[in-house]
């Protein structure tokens, strides 16, 4: 009788399943590695992905990096050349943090807006005085792909004088209108285009990209093997560069079971007290789909999940503030984002879900 209850139950709906291109996608990008015999160093695969990439997101300029992270950190050290302040968020992934420290710089963290989930200029402008030493950059966070306003961070950094860099991790799919600040995005296995590990950088100066580029294959510059600037081996092989191509051949086609998904999402969410994000789905699409929940329905909503066999994610965690590596770096007051950030639970997203699956995970919401 118990192993009869035990095989009765349900199974475990995960949060999230990646999908990478599959061998047979992959293989005519493997046969054109075969034939150059080139597998590294800024190959042709290298060079048409970061040209198609560039296409997708308005023909902006393009470097590639080895991960999310470093396309931060790289983005930083060329647009402060010296120490100081970094305006960020504290309600961001982990990475943004050690990427500004990897800078050079130290994190002074900030409220994020509880409508948009992201850092606004009016709150960044309003923490200027507090800083207690120089500001060298403020790092900008898209909240879990949401498309960034380019338009107002580019007047505060017009304004202010200080240098802006926006950390897009999932954001690809939502970005248009790329002007003079860096646009970091990540290209890991959990993105809407993934190649397992990878990054890049989006500018519409060339001069800057150029330099981007430089830094990730240490720090020459053309042709010549001499060193210009200090750098480090930030690049990836051929083989990813497959992956991430083969990766856009299908990508308008992922992009529209995200959005059916989201969709069948907010369907079955009418009425129910959570919220989703501002135009997820419709404006923009992303892979790990969150609920905002009320304050007073948290703990019951994540003891029905648990109950009900249903995985769930709190991705950015509680704020960087909350690490124990962080814990000592300057801050603003953070009531906002201890508040907040227990309310954003990200929920099961990816294509293997049912119909079924959809009503079990949204059951258990009030």
């Amino acid at each position: 009788m118990p192993n009869q209850e035990r095989d009765a139950s349900p199974a475990t709906i995960k949060v999230l399943r990646p999908k990478l291109p599959t061998s047979a996608e992959l293989l005519p990008y493997l046969e054109r590695i075969d034939s150059s015999r080139t597998y590294s160093n800024y190959g042709p695969l290298n060079g048409e992905f970061a040209r198609r990439l560039g296409d997708l997101v308005g023909g902006s300029h393009t470097t590639l990096t080895s991960n999310g992270t470093t396309a931060i950190e790289l983005a930083l050290r060329l647009r402060c050349d010296q120490g100081g302040h970094c305006l960020m968020p504290a309600f961001t992934f982990i990475a943004s943090a050690h990427a500004v420290c990897n800078a050079g710089l130290t994190p002074y963290l900030l409220e994020a807006d509880p409508d948009s989930l992201a850092l606004t200029p009016e709150i960044a402008t309003a923490a200027l005085n507090s800083v207690p030493g120089p500001v060298a950059a403020v790092l900008v966070v898209s909240a879990f792909g949401a498309p960034p306003d380019f338009a107002a961070w580019a007047d505060f950094e017009a304004r202010h004088g200080i240098p802006v860099v926006f950390d897009a991790a999932a954001a690809l799919t939502s970005l248009s209108g790329i002007g003079q600040q860096p646009v970091c995005v990540s290209l890991h296995a959990t993105k809407t285009l993934g190649i397992g590990e990878g990054g890049a950088i989006f500018c519409a100066d060339r001069t800057l990209m150029e330099r981007a580029t430089a830094l990730t294959g240490f720090g020459f510059v053309g042709h010549e093997r001499l060193s210009s600037l200090r750098a480090g081996n930030y690049r990836i092989s051929e083989y990813s560069a497959a992956v991430g191509l083969a990766g856009l051949d299908g990508l308008s086609t992922r992009i529209q079971e995200m959005r059916e998904l989201t969709a069948a999402y907010a369907s079955r969410l009418e009425g129910k007290a959570v919220q989703l994000q501002r135009g997820v789905g419709i404006d923009w699409v992303t892979m790990t789909l969150n609920v905002i929940v009320p304050a007073a329905d948290v703990a019951a909503t994540l003891g029905r999940l648990d109950d009900a066999k249903v995985e769930w994610r709190r991705w950015w965690g509680l704020g960087c503030h909350k690490h124990p590596a962080f814990k000592d770096v300057p801050m603003s007051d953070l009531s906002i984002t201890d508040a907040l950030a227990p309310r954003v639970i990200g929920l099961p997203f990816h294509a293997d879900l049912s119909p079924g699956d959809l009503d079990r995970v949204t059951g258990c919401l009030q």
